[in-house]
């Protein structure tokens, strides 16, 4: 299947989550986006910033920062995230016997393409959303599940050109699992998917994605696509999905900055989200994909505090 794929400066990717309500900034040349209360990544996190090279927005002076660096830089910590770094090694053929039939089943009962229509797209999509948001109680964004934010979601989405939605549409034509990706330069973001309950059990989850790898492999500008973040306990679900289909667990090597108070207070009364902040993962095994430049794939765990 081929597809219409607009391009994305990073500047217009920024402005786009800008309007979406993600809360980003731009520092020293470089869009940060806030993960959680004081503290940044950039907004594509797969990017690499030589240490010493960039410094974080001002706010982060009371929590922290954290980006990916050049390979043999140094580091101090992990990034986790999802990628296919091979897009045009991909066909069905790569995948095991389990998920080449879930997808030929899947592909029995739905037709993706593009959606253009945006009012369409609202009728059909709202429902889908609630079935998504009822079987997960997804928290991020979950006033989408009122109509009304739903509708202004939907607005602010299309308003963008570039933003690339997919649906998965049944036999009757009704809409059952949206996709949405944007190609920022040369790399393909998976920002959002949802579906609903009934075809989330035909698969349609999984067509999805090997629609959008399939068309990737045959382009000539993509060069990676990224799926997203290692979600850590309870979503490993999420991950192991991606993992069976491909994707890779990149463990990029980090610089982590944190305020002198910060690191201290989350050691001891947080230590669980200070681990997941210098990348740990229980049970992880030396090798498991991680880039060069961190011998025998574990970082120092002495904490940067400028």
């Amino acid at each position: 299947m081929t597809f219409h794929w607009p391009k994305m400066t990073v500047e217009e990717f920024a402005g786009y989550k800008r309007l979406l309500g993600e809360r980003v900034v731009s520092a020293n040349g470089v869009f940060w986006r806030r993960v959680r209360p004081f503290f940044y990544r950039p907004l594509l996190p797969y990017l690499e910033y030589q240490p010493q090279s960039v410094s974080g927005p001002f706010m982060a002076f009371l929590g922290g920062f954290q980006h990916a660096v050049p390979p043999h830089a140094s580091a101090n910590s992990l990034l986790n995230l999802l990628i296919c770094d091979d897009p045009a090694s991909y066909s069905l053929g790569v995948l095991d016997r389990h998920e080449r039939r879930e997808i030929k089943r899947a592909a029995e009962h739905f037709t993706v393409s593009m959606v253009t229509d945006v009012k369409e797209f609202k009728a059909q999509a709202y429902r889908v959303y609630r079935s998504f948001y009822e079987r997960t109680r997804y928290e991020y964004k979950s006033e989408r599940r009122h109509e009304g934010h739903f509708s202004r979601w939907v607005d602010s989405l299309f308003q963008n050109r570039k933003v690339i939605v997919l649906g998965a549409y049944g036999k009757d034509h009704a809409l059952g699992a949206v996709g949405i990706w944007h190609l920022v330069e040369d790399t393909m973001v998976y920002s959002t998917f949802f579906c609903d309950t009934e075809s989330l059990r035909k698969h349609a989850t999984g067509l999805m994605l090997h629609t959008m790898r399939e068309a990737a492999a045959g382009s000539q500008t993509v060069k990676r696509m990224f799926i997203g973040n290692y979600k850590y306990s309870a979503a490993t679900g999420v991950d192991d999905f991606y993992l069976a289909r491909g994707c890779k667990l990149i463990r990029k090597p980090a610089l982590i900055h944190l305020n002198p108070l910060a690191a201290p207070f989350l050691k001891h009364f947080a230590p669980e989200q200070y681990g997941r902040l210098i990348g740990d993962i229980k049970g992880a095994q030396d090798g498991l994909a991680v880039e060069p430049g961190m011998p025998g794939g574990k970082p120092s765990l002495r904490m940067k505090t400028s």
